[in-house]
């Protein structure tokens, strides 16, 4: 999945969980709400120092445990800024 598609994703979780809520509010703001709410799980994703999505493969890294393990990490940190990016743009 790509971080287009990703941030897309969030937004669309919890704007059916805003929407879903027995309160009412307009439409600008429970879209403000749930991108609000995406940057907050990708916030707390990156703080946890994600691994996923981990398509990196020994051989693409030197066919060694750890510098797969490091490029993983890389990948992950790199993917879910780029999902963090791409909800700002929202």
């Amino acid at each position: 999945m790509k971080p287009k598609e990703k941030a897309k994703e969030l937004m669309h979780y919890y704007l059916k969980e805003l929407l879903s809520a027995k309160y009412s509010i307009n439409g600008f703001v429970i879209n403000d709400l749930a991108k609000q709410c995406a940057l907050i799980a990708v916030e707390e994703i990156l703080s946890a120092r994600p691994l996923d999505p981990n398509h990196a493969d020994w051989d693409d890294c030197g066919a060694t445990p750890q510098y797969w393990y490091e490029a993983q990490k890389d990948e992950a940190l790199e993917f879910w800024n780029n999902v963090k990016s791409e909800l700002q743009s929202f």
